[in-house]
């Protein structure tokens, strides 16, 4: 693990230490997604195919309904 301290600037800006910029695989011009979890920060690489992303996205609760097919059934029983 590297830790490193960076500068705040005045209009609230850092610089992406060398390091952190090639553990991210980013250069100049890519995105960089910000999640904030209370003091928590990560930095994530924009991902190039949101689907692929998110694929798999609340999994844990299609489970928990009893999976897409019985989740279906309900649906259509309530018309």
């Amino acid at each position: 693990m590297l830790t490193t301290v960076v500068e705040l600037n005045k209009r609230n800006q850092i610089t992406l230490p060398e390091a952190a910029r090639e553990a991210l695989g980013v250069k100049p011009g890519d995105h960089i997604a910000i999640i904030i979890e209370g003091e928590n920060i990560q930095l994530l690489p924009e991902p190039k195919v949101w689907s692929e992303y998110i694929y798999g996205l609340g999994k844990s609760m299609w489970e928990t309904l009893g999976g897409s097919e019985q989740f279906l059934r309900e649906e259509r029983a309530s018309w």
